[in-house]
């Protein structure tokens, strides 16, 4: 249906969710969506994802 041509596991389905989602979705939210019964381990699994400030330093140097 979508047309995709890789094995598509859940695992990698919901790292690329975790990726796609990083910090513009609220950890409640997404803890409802992971089904995680502990906010900690929600935060923890996110934060995998989240490199906004490793990011901006890295685009001030190769773009500079």
């Amino acid at each position: 249906m979508c047309d995709i041509k890789i094995s598509l596991s859940n695992h990698i389905s919901r790292h690329s969710f975790g990726n796609i989602a990083k910090n513009r979705i609220s950890p409640e939210v997404l803890q409802r969506l992971y089904r995680h019964s502990n906010i900690k381990t929600t935060i923890g699994y996110q934060a995998n994802f989240i490199h906004d400030e490793a990011d901006d330093a890295l685009d001030m140097v190769l773009n500079s």
